[in-house]
């Protein structure tokens, strides 16, 4: 059965992309683009709507406040031109947050952690049931699956056919899970900086050139990935003036 998406953003060019990307997804299916958060509220009360692609900067009522006043939240992406909603965003237990200019590789990462969430039989994005928190990472580790607070990892480091986990409190925890898959599964604060390096934007403390310090890690960043991440940055003013 597809999954039948709502995309709500007060430009056109944006409602724009986004349909086009829907509609090449054969997972997806566009029951309505609106303008407004108040003209979507109709669709989301009368409509099953599985996916909801939400801008943050909106008149009238901004997406964040209109993720709080549903009752019965769908799986919600976050477009925005704006960084610094990030955490808050994921207070509100939205899947991904997707920063304008959105290409389709990167809409199509947000699609399949919907996707994944339906085929391993979550509840939480896709029934009427309201939206449980999750602050934790389970990975298997050691022969068992143990957890580890997003709020505490610091980087995620590939090592060969390993990959470690390093928390603020200095806990190395390596696992076979791969690097693409962690990143699946991290919440809109971790960024992947190298292909052997996702890094908690949170836990940043300097970038001088392509090296990025974090506690006492360093991370690289990789040519491919420099300007995207500088972007994000600066957009966050994470590191002041």
């Amino acid at each position: 059965m597809k999954m039948k998406c709502l995309i709500v953003d007060d430009e056109n060019i944006a409602r724009k992309i986004l349909s086009d990307y829907v509609g090449k997804v054969p997972e997806l299916e566009l029951v309505a683009s609106c303008s407004s958060a108040l003209q979507a509220l109709n669709h989301i009360k009368n409509d099953r709507i599985d996916v909801l692609f939400l801008d943050i900067q909106m008149p009238d009522l901004t997406g964040l406040d209109f993720l709080k006043i549903l009752p019965n939240r769908p799986a919600a992406i976050l477009t925005t031109a704006y960084s610094e909603y990030a955490v808050q965003s994921y207070e509100l237990d939205v899947v991904d947050y997707l920063l304008k200019p959105i290409d389709f590789d990167r809409f199509y990462k947000a699609v399949t952690k919907v996707i994944s969430l339906k085929d391993s039989k979550v509840d939480y994005p896709l029934t009427s049931s309201p939206a449980q928190p999750t602050d934790k990472l389970f990975i298997k580790a050691d022969s068992k699956i143990i957890s580890v607070a997003f709020k505490d990892i610091i980087v995620i480091n590939g090592q060969g056919p390993y990959v470690q986990l390093i928390t603020v409190q200095n806990r190395k925890i390596m696992t076979l899970q791969s690097m693409s898959k962690l990143e699946e599964l991290l919440p809109a604060n971790f960024h992947r900086i190298h292909r052997s390096h996702i890094v908690n934007i949170n836990h940043i403390d300097s970038i001088d050139g392509n090296m990025v310090r974090l506690k006492d890690q360093i991370a690289v960043v990789s040519k491919n990935k420099r300007d995207e991440f500088l972007k994000l940055i600066d957009r966050n003013n994470l590191l002041g003036d």
